[in-house]
C-alpha cells in the first residue's frame, strides 16, 4: 500500500473526481478527508507510481510527498 500527501483535495467532490478518474487504471483509492493535506492510499506497483503522480497532476492535484 502506497500513501501520498496530496494538495488541492478540498472536498468530497475532489475526492470523487480522483476516484472516478483513476480507479479504473490503478484500483481502489482511499482518500482520508480527516487530515490536511489529504492522504491518498492505493496499491501501486513501483513502476506505476510516476504515472499515478502524473495523472493526479493532470487533474489538478499535486503530490506533496510519498509517505
Amino acid at each position: 500500500m502506497k500513501k501520498f500527501e496530496v494538495e488541492n483535495v478540498n472536498c468530497e467532490r475532489c475526492a470523487n473526481t480522483i476516484k472516478s478518474s483513476l480507479e479504473d487504471d490503478f484500483g481502489y483509492i482511499d482518500v482520508d478527508m480527516s487530515v490536511k493535506p489529504r492522504v491518498l492510499s492505493c496499491d501501486l506497483l513501483d513502476k506505476d507510481v510516476e504515472k499515478f503522480k502524473n495523472e493526479l497532476n493532470s487533474l489538478g492535484f499535486s503530490v506533496i510527498r510519498e509517505l
